[in-house]
């Protein structure tokens, strides 16, 4: 787990008052990938951006609400497999915002846990088989979002201006707003959030997938009776 680690020292940099931060001599946009602001990006460049990040919030959005309703104690699993089914079908950032706000409370409720680790534990302890094996997935799934968020979060205010400087993509820069709210709204949360993971993961003995770019998140499934 040690590059989880690495991504959990990026969020603590994150955290820290911009005075603090500055102390490192730049170590927080380091750590993010940022670059410098106000140079024009180029298409692929761009596309491959609000790509990734509509990619990752999904996981994350996916994750936290399984994560969350877990600790709310839902028991109506068809109503949470439609709503995530709605989530994997989002095509673009709009799509992916209009969950924003249950994305929100999602995040809130996972945030706020005292004990975030022992929490799901004791969820996963009363679970089902079928329900384990989703926790499982969605701890997993989340801790690659919160690697992923390091690096996306970090390209979005120089993303964003980038996109302003180029007149064939200034009409889009909307998107790109969106996709930065998004991002920006993840990496605040995390910073609460991503400390507990690699507790729980060793707790329920749960292997973290592969850090790169390539690495795709677990399916999550429903049996048909659910």
């Amino acid at each position: 787990m040690r590059k989880t680690f690495s991504a959990l020292v990026a969020f603590s940099v994150l955290a820290m008052p911009v005075a603090a931060s500055a102390q490192f001599g730049g170590l927080a946009k380091k750590a993010l990938g940022g670059g410098s602001s106000g140079s024009s990006v180029s298409k692929g460049d761009a596309d491959g951006f609000l790509n990734g990040a509509v990619l990752s919030t999904k996981n994350v959005m996916i994750s936290a609400q399984l994560l969350a309703d877990a600790l709310r104690g839902r028991e109506d699993m068809a109503a949470q497999k439609a709503e995530i089914a709605s989530i994997s079908e989002s095509k673009d950032i709009g799509a992916v915002n209009a969950s924003k706000e249950r994305f929100k409370s999602d995040l809130a409720v996972l945030s706020a846990s005292k004990d975030l680790s022992g929490d799901i534990q004791g969820k996963y302890a009363s679970a089902s088989s079928a329900q384990k094996e989703r926790i499982a997935k969605a701890v997993a799934n989340l801790a690659l979002g919160a690697y992923r968020n390091v690096g996306l979060a970090g390209q979005a205010p120089g993303m964003i201006s980038g996109v302003g400087s180029n007149p064939q993509l200034m009409k889009r820069v909307g998107d790109f707003k969106t996709a930065g709210s998004l991002l920006s709204m993840q990496a605040s949360a995390f910073t609460k959030i991503a400390p507990a993971l690699p507790k729980v993961m060793t707790a329920l003995k749960i292997k973290p997938l592969p850090e790169a770019e390539t690495t795709e998140p677990r399916p999550i499934t429903f049996a048909a009776a659910e």
